[in-house]
């Protein structure tokens, strides 16, 4: 299983700057921030707020800010080459050379739940593709 989405747009933070509901990250030092539009609507856990990653680039990143209902904010400091289109991996695997990857056991892990749990809560408003066991893919609502 995967789940994806892409970066809509790449914010730069001053120390002092803060992003998420309530303003419940801020800034220490100047980040690069990157907007991911998946939210708990979509059946994200509020509580992957500064426990989880998503891979953007073959890279692991942090979710930082409070997952909201349709986005959430990741730390992209230090990977300059982010930019709004990439992909973002939130469940699945990423990377050309050498991959990574961000399973249910760990997403439930980090925020003290079940793979189950996780599974079940992706939202009827993702698409879903099928794959055959010959590699093609049917999409469905």
């Amino acid at each position: 299983m995967s789940l994806a989405s892409r970066v809509v747009a790449v914010k730069g933070l001053r120390p002092g700057d803060a992003v998420g509901y309530g303003s419940r990250f801020g800034a220490q030092v100047p980040r690069r921030i990157g907007v991911v539009p998946a939210g708990y609507a979509d059946g994200l856990d509020l509580r992957l707020e500064g426990r989880g990653h998503v891979l953007i680039r073959g890279r692991r990143v942090p979710v930082v800010g409070a997952v909201s209902m349709d986005m959430m904010t990741v730390d992209v400091t230090g990977l300059d080459d982010v930019q709004p289109g990439d992909e973002v991996v939130i469940i699945g695997r990423q990377g050309l050379k050498s991959w990574q990857e961000i399973d249910v056991r760990e997403m439930a892990a980090a925020i003290g739940t079940t793979p189950y749990e996780i599974v079940c809560r992706i939202g009827a408003r993702i698409e879903r593709q099928y794959m055959t066991s010959h590699g093609d893919t049917e999409a469905r609502r």
